[in-house]
């Protein structure tokens, strides 16, 4: 970058997207397993099709994850591709939690695939999950 270019003016992070297989499964797993919120869930029409936008996010936090469906009519054909060809494998978010072991245990209890065990290092201790769609996630308690 040139010293005179200009950088674009970003105030923050607000919107993540993650490919699901069904919507709705992915409503109930987040709220109901993970006790995040319903941020939005809205019907719309865009170009003459049928479309749903839908985020949730941790209760009392900013940051939302939109849940998007390959297959959304919105979407063209390539779209619809790049999309389908990132289920399960373009997540490595970290959600933060005060107590990764008895998050695990709550996890497991809830019949959510663990698929890292809790593992400790100097700077906390880690497990990783996977969502129902098969999207991988970290759960990271900071050291002391």
């Amino acid at each position: 970058m040139s010293k005179t270019q200009q950088r674009a003016e970003i105030t923050g992070l607000r919107i993540v997207s993650l490919v699901v297989d069904d919507v709705d499964d992915a409503i109930e797993f987040y709220t109901q397993t993970l006790g995040f919120e319903v941020k939005a869930d809205d019907d719309f029409e865009m170009d003459g099709r049928a479309g749903r936008w839908v985020t949730v996010g941790v209760p009392g936090q900013d940051v939302e994850i939109s849940l998007v469906e390959a297959e959304e009519p919105y979407y063209d054909e390539n779209t619809q591709t790049l999309l389908e060809s990132k289920r399960g494998t373009e997540t490595w978010w970290t959600f933060r939690t005060p107590d990764c072991e008895a998050s695990v245990a709550a996890l497991r209890d809830a019949g959510v695939e663990i698929t890292q065990e809790p593992r400790t290092y100097p700077w906390g201790t880690e497990a990783m999950f996977a969502d129902p769609s098969g999207n991988q996630f970290s759960l990271f308690e900071y050291a002391e």
